[in-house]
């Protein structure tokens, strides 16, 4: 299992960070969790063409983690050279075969799949058998609908990814025992806001769910002059990374 966080931003345009996006790759298959404003650019970055993509995971529907979503269609549709004509699969929260149609009530045919299938899951509890994996979700505290994705491989390889979301024991559980954990870390302390975790609370997060491993993303500006790691210490020892991005973790 190889994992690699694309973007580690946030709503807030950002020169040394893009848009949320993290990419998976179990055995043959590929995942793209979230695709904010210019995910598509940086996965062609980072060497993945879109027509590889077997699933796409969406934690919930703020513009910054779905603005891609529609261009993805559309450059599926309209490639000269390399349209999409295998099925595509879309995990998201509670909403998202809504929120699709009205994406296609604006666009139309432009984004309705000419060559392929959209097969959309909105899942709560039930577990979603993949070709090479497991993806379960669980509810976490951000907006009603929002869920944080845990993507377990064949062989005990697991990484769980947060989505945006406060302190919450739905997502402890989930993540318990995780081989990687990858959580927002939108805030430092002193700025903490509801819906969204500072570095003590990640830090809480790991030590409770007993993760391997925590990688940090979705970093407001103001994250990048505070101290991170201080805070974090006070609640967990293991291993951190502060993801830039593009920043990558095998399994």
């Amino acid at each position: 299992m190889d994992v690699v966080v694309i973007g580690t931003g946030t709503a807030v345009p950002s020169v040394r960070r893009s848009s949320p996006c993290v990419l998976v790759h179990v055995g043959q298959t590929c995942i793209v969790c979230d695709t904010g404003p210019g995910a598509l650019r940086q996965l062609c970055k980072a060497g993945v063409s879109i027509s590889s993509i077997d699933y796409l995971v969406y934690s919930h529907l703020h513009i910054d983690h779905t603005a891609d979503f529609a261009p993805f269609l559309f450059s599926s549709n309209y490639d000269p050279d390399n349209p999409r004509t295998r099925d595509i699969t879309v995990i998201g929260p509670t909403g998202f075969q809504t929120f699709y149609e009205k994406l296609c009530a604006v666009y139309g045919t432009w984004i309705i799949p000419h060559r392929f299938s959209l097969l959309i899951h909105d899942i709560n509890s039930k577990p979603f058998q993949g070709l090479d994996c497991v993806i379960k979700v669980a509810p976490v505290k951000h907006t009603d609908t929002s869920i944080a994705v845990r993507i377990e491989d064949n062989g005990g390889g697991s990484v769980v990814y947060s989505g945006d979301t406060d302190y919450c024991t739905t997502l402890v559980n989930l993540a318990t025992g995780a081989k990687l954990l990858i959580l927002e870390c939108s805030f430092p302390e002193h700025m903490k806001r509801t819906g969204h975790l500072t570095p003590s609370l990640a830090g809480r997060i790991a030590r409770e769910a007993q993760c391997q491993r925590l990688m940090l993303t979705h970093f407001y500006p103001a994250c990048d002059a505070a101290d991170i790691l201080t805070p974090l210490r006070k609640e967990y020892s293991g291993e951190v990374v502060i993801a830039e991005d593009f920043s990558s973790v095998r399994l």
